[in-house]
């Protein structure tokens, strides 16, 4: 089961176990993304770059599948994943490991 997978799965078990939590999680998201001002590709790079900042394995997944969705470009990809290492050093630099595989499942 790769990242996205899991992630599909965490949220269906939230969903399940504390649906009111899950509902409020996805009414925030959305009114976040609805706000204007940024395209629907910057705003997955910025979430690129968050979700190696937060080393989070799922998120990355998500994230560079959405905004490769969104019509990024992998070297746009990987420069979002990069600002983040370098804002956070040798700790996000090792997270850049799931950015190159989720790029090789969606661009090779």
């Amino acid at each position: 089961m790769n990242a996205a997978e899991k992630a599909t799965e965490a949220f269906a078990y939230i969903q399940k176990h504390i649906p009111e939590v899950y509902e409020k999680y996805l009414e925030f998201t959305k009114s976040m993304s609805e706000k204007g001002g940024l395209s629907p590709r910057d705003k997955e790079l910025i979430l690129v770059g968050c979700s190696v900042m937060s080393q989070c394995e799922m998120c990355i997944a998500i994230h560079v599948e959405g905004a490769a969705a969104a019509g990024a470009t992998r070297e746009e990809i990987l420069q979002a994943a990069l600002m983040a290492v370098a804002m956070g050093g040798s700790p996000k630099l090792m997270y850049l490991k799931y950015v190159f595989e989720a790029l090789e499942d969606l661009f090779e």
